[in-house]
């Protein structure tokens, strides 16, 4: 199967629903239907892992050190071992917390981090974090027909022109044709979406080597996973 473009998707989309509505107006109902399946869970492929960031004796609680530039979400924050878990705390509890150490706050509104308590020598961060895809809402016309804009894997892909049909069958103009065809695309996206979460699952099984605990107990050898 060949790559799916965003331009592709917008093609089956317009088969589903038997319908072009505005370009502008399909991208956006594209857009919301992959933030809230990329939102949904912690799906491994969006996992990335950032070592430019250092926790130094000179830092305080108030030094605010840069997140990626794609940053999404934390996942998890270790201090330079696998055995030094940070903890985060909510961003407007950061006075409460500011000399205690092994702990982090996110000030999302400036992309910023920060960590509390004071360190002895400089320590390289670890952090693990969802990142955000491009947004499919105002892309380029060539970014229109690439196919590493969505990052899905391909057989998955086809999974976003349903969620756009089941948002533009639910407010926008619709008749009673395609509406007695959305039962049955309701369940190929069920099937897809159902088949995506298993892939998803199959790989965090094997990275714990076949394990459905959600944690180790051994930290140094098997660390934390988070249970989905």
């Amino acid at each position: 199967m060949a790559d799916l473009t965003p331009n592709d998707i917008k093609g089956f989309f317009e088969g589903i629903i038997d319908d072009s509505p505005d370009v502008d107006i399909t991208f956006g109902i594209m857009d919301a239907a992959y933030t809230n399946r990329n939102e949904m869970r912690n799906w491994a492929f969006l996992l990335k892992l950032d070592t430019s960031l250092a926790h130094s004796p000179g830092d305080t609680y108030a030094t605010q050190k840069s997140l990626p530039t794609d940053f999404g979400r934390a996942y998890k924050v270790f201090g330079g071992a696998a055995d030094n878990e940070y903890e985060g705390v909510p961003f407007e509890d950061l006075l409460r917390w500011m000399n205690s150490p092994n702990k982090y706050t996110l000030d999302l509104g400036n992309n910023k981090i920060r960590f509390t308590g004071s360190v002895s020598s400089a320590i390289t961060m670890y952090l693990w974090y969802l990142y955000a895809p491009t947004s499919l809402s105002g892309l380029t016309d060539a970014q229109k027909d690439l196919t590493t804009t969505i990052v899905w894997p391909t057989r998955f892909r086809r999974l976003l022109a349903y969620d756009m049909a089941e948002l533009y069958f639910a407010g926008v103009d619709t008749d009673d044709v395609t509406r007695q065809m959305s039962p049955a695309h309701r369940a190929a996206a069920k099937m897809l979406a159902n088949s995506m979460i298993k892939w998803d699952n199959a790989n965090r099984m094997k990275m714990l080597a076949g394990s459905s605990s959600p944690r180790r107990q051994d930290r140094t050898s098997a660390p934390d996973v988070v249970s989905l």
